[in-house]
């Protein structure tokens, strides 16, 4: 087994693959984070009021956001939820408590998500 499957398989064991409609019921003080890279939200946009915040510097950027605390609800989503499953384990392992995979970004727009343009 490679590292990165390894990783994975740790992250699925850690982190739950929720719905759309968990994030819509989660009364918590809650964020959804795209994951995916730039260009990848240009040529397809991205879901309505989702922060765009790259796998590569989600830890970062989260630990430097004082809106968001360890006790938000973070929903983490990519194209079809490998990369926002690693994502999500390493904010778990840095301590954030909160953390749930909303998987791919089609899945999302399937369950009645508003999709938004970028350009």
């Amino acid at each position: 087994m490679t590292y990165t499957e390894e990783l994975l398989q740790k992250a699925d064991d850690l982190i739950p693959r929720v719905k759309l409609i968990d994030f819509k019921n989660d009364n918590n003080s809650k964020v959804m984070i795209d994951v995916r890279q730039h260009e990848e939200l240009l040529s397809g946009g991205s879901i309505k009021d989702a922060l765009h915040v790259p796998k590569g510097v989600i830890e970062f950027r989260l630990n430097n956001n004082e809106a968001i605390s360890f006790d938000t609800s973070v929903y983490v989503f990519c194209a079809v939820g490998i990369r926002s499953a690693i994502a999500a384990y390493n904010l778990k392992q840095v301590g954030y408590k909160k953390v749930f995979n909303l998987m791919g970004f089609q899945d999302i727009l399937d369950q009645g998500a508003e999709k938004q343009s970028l350009i």
